[in-house]
């Protein structure tokens, strides 16, 4: 029984109904007959939603929608003239602006004017609450009351949400970048293990198409404190190293020592040749020394801001500031810099979404597996970047979910990349079966294709330059057009071929990821990219590119990526209008009826009639269908992001670990406590 490789796809019995007809006819001289082939139709609701647009443009001889295996009716020479293709002007390109954007209930114009309506109200609540004197006594229950109004009346939802985006050198993090920012080149790529990201990089919105850089230097005051801290653990663990016994301990500490020391080498290459001074000599010494040098090195304020930059001029200063020098010798930037922003241009930012760019977490500089660490807990969702090849064992996925886990961090996705490096043959060996059988009859259809475009550019090639008479002639108008449509067949089918190979993995590796990270991501946030796809096809005519770009998966990330601002947003004003109003008014209330003194029975009435205004016109808001349609996301947003990232079987540990220790306690003990927590 042949071996099984943990990160080759098994074969699946997912429903995929491959069509069972025979293949096309031998070559015929006259016209080979045009077949459509029916991708596999027993998809996933996940996998199928993403290809609907790559599906709807592989039908070839079909007008009806309905893909069929039967031969097309040959094409007599003497049939009906064929119409000259009219020439066009400039050729339509696809444009990121016109993809399909994500449902956005939070700005439909229902949700935004029950907003404004919630906020007006909270408004006359605190003008309300604020038309007398009794506000102004010092801790008085009316005071709160009316301060909670204006922090609600002033309340805004958060403008931008921020994506991270960590993974392995070499992983394709930085062309997934460039891809999502429709940008070629700008975030440097790395072929040769090195890392290419050093600090962290954020990408963000502005409306001008030039792009800007802004640096984010740590100060002298910050290098030297950072500085000290280093020098302290180093020499802590290099001077004691032998009297630690515990072995927890030291490795602790000892990992501490190699941050500190990655770092001075980083900061100081080429005047740190002896590492044995900074223990050699007093820690003031060292210190002071080691400050001098970082305020020497650390790059000048004025480099911290480059405006007006062209893509290739704003990489390459990118590649300068954030990346390992070429030289050895050379101190690197980066442990000088706190944050690198990247201002362009691009429509996935229009909308407030903020793109990180973060060192990898198995860097094999530690300096910068603390920065990526410390960074990721400020994102508001994450994706781990890794080579769809080794997908299932990435340590460095696992790394993410890891410190997600450890952080409480629940939104987290995984990006595939290299989607498109799958061989026929390959698949045929490692699906047996249906799936199998289906790629070889693509595989057919191809070479019966390729050897009637060898036949008819033979023809060709033999009338050509030679006298030809009309007959003949007629002929060779024939061959040509026969020559153009079996292109047109061979692309389609090679796409077909393609988009089997890639979907039928594609929808494996996401079902592999979700049940050895179940719990922790659903396949919503699991996606396939490939960048080659991508910018392939990026600028070729739009009506022939169109399939192509929806199946680099590119897409669906970016559409992924711009839904979580509004998303958030939603989410936030959801709560301020359920939960944070009506609160304040049960507190108004329960202060009217508790019969306060210091009002008069005027004031309360006033206030009573305003509640009941306010109750009423809020009862109103919330019975509409935009609040109907609130509710539905509500729901679906508690089942993605609650119930179905329960840890039941880590709750269940904890509780039979606590129950265990429970069960060693005295009696004596577990009374006393238990009277503690009562009294509490």
């Amino acid at each position: 029984m042949p071996s099984i490789d943990a990160d080759t796809p098994l074969p699946s019995s997912e429903g995929i109904t491959e069509t069972s007809s025979s293949p096309a006819s031998p070559v015929n001289r006259q016209r080979t007959p045009s077949v459509s082939i029916t991708p596999p139709s027993g998809r996933t609701r996940g996998e199928s939603h993403g290809l609907t647009s790559a599906i709807g443009n592989i039908r070839l001889s079909d007008t009806n929608g309905r893909a069929t295996l039967s031969p097309e009716p040959r094409r007599s020479r003497n049939g009906t003239p064929r119409r000259r293709r009219s020439s066009t002007g400039a050729v339509e390109q696809h444009e990121v602006a016109d993809e399909e954007l994500p449902d956005d209930a939070f700005h439909s114009p229902e949700f935004q004017g029950a907003f404004r309506d919630a906020k007006q109200l909270m408004s006359n609540i605190q003008s309300v609450l604020g038309s007398s004197n009794i506000h102004e006594a010092h801790e008085s229950t009316m005071r709160k009351l009316h301060e909670d109004a204006g922090r609600l009346a002033a309340f805004e939802y958060p403008a931008t949400r921020t994506v991270g985006f960590v993974g392995d050198s070499g992983v394709g993090k930085s062309s997934l970048l460039n891809s999502l920012l429709d940008t070629k080149g700008l975030a440097r790529t790395s072929n040769n293990g090195e890392a290419c990201t050093c600090v962290v990089t954020e990408y963000h919105y502005h409306n001008r198409d030039t792009l800007d850089i802004r640096v984010n230097l740590f100060s002298i005051e910050e290098l030297q404190d950072q500085l000290g801290r280093l020098l302290q653990v180093y020499r802590t663990f290099e001077l004691h190293r032998d009297e630690i016994t515990d072995a927890a301990e030291r490795q602790d500490m000892e990992a501490n020592a190699k941050v500190a020391k990655d770092t001075f080498q980083a900061m100081f290459r080429g005047r740190l040749t002896d590492e044995a001074c900074l223990i050699r000599e007093s820690y003031g010494d060292v210190l002071d020394r080691l400050t001098r040098w970082a305020a020497d090195a650390r790059p000048s304020p004025l480099r911290t801001y480059h405006t007006g930059l062209s893509p290739q001029a704003c990489s390459n200063t990118l590649m300068e500031l954030s990346s390992e020098p070429a030289s050895r010798d050379s101190p690197a930037t980066w442990p000088y810099i706190r944050s690198i922003k990247v201002f362009l241009n691009a429509h996935i930012l229009s909308r407030g979404l903020i793109l990180v760019d973060l060192p990898g977490l198995r860097d094999l500089n530690s300096a910068r597996r603390i920065i990526t660490e410390r960074y990721l807990l400020e994102c508001d969702e994450i994706f781990a970047i890794c080579n769809i090849g080794r997908a299932a064992t990435d340590e460095g996925v696992h790394q993410v979910f890891d410190l997600a886990d450890r952080a409480h961090l629940s939104n987290v996705g995984i990006v595939c990349t290299r989607s498109d490096d799958i061989d026929p043959e390959e698949s045929i060996r490692d699906w047996p079966g249906r799936r199998a059988r289906h790629i070889e009859q693509l595989l057919e259809y191809i070479e019966t294709t390729n050897k009637e475009i060898e036949e008819l550019e033979a023809d060709i090639e033999d009338y050509e330059g030679a006298d030809l008479s009309e007959h003949e002639r007629r002929e060779l108008a024939e061959c040509r057009e026969d020559l153009r449509q079996a292109s047109i067949r061979k692309q389609n089918y090679d796409f077909e071929l393609k988009e089997y190979l890639i979907t039928t993995r594609n929808r494996i590796i996401i079902d592999s990821l979700t049940n050895t990270y179940a719990g922790r991501v659903t396949d919503a946030r699991v996606f396939c990219v490939s960048n080659t796809i991508y910018w392939q096809n990026r600028n070729a005519r739009k009506s022939e590119a169109e399939r192509y770009l929806h199946l680099s998966g590119i897409l669906q990330v970016r559409k992924h990526c711009i839904s979580i601002v509004a998303n958030s947003q939603r989410r936030i004003a959801t709560q301020y209008m359920k939960d944070q109003i009506p609160a304040l008014l049960a507190d108004i209330e329960l202060w009217v009826q508790s019969g306060a003194r210091t009002a008069s029975e005027e004031r309360r009435e006033a206030l009573c009639q305003t509640l009941d205004s306010v109750e009423r016109r809020l009862r109103k808001d919330f019975a509409s269908r935009a609040f109907c349609r609130l509710a539905r996301g509500y729901n679906e947003d508690f089942t993605e992001y609650v119930y179905n990232n329960r840890h039941v079987s880590s709750w269940s540990r904890s509780a039979k670990n606590a129950s265990q220790d429970w069960a060693g306690w005295h009696h004596s003990k577990l009374a006393m406590s238990q009277r503690f927590s009562t009294k509490e």
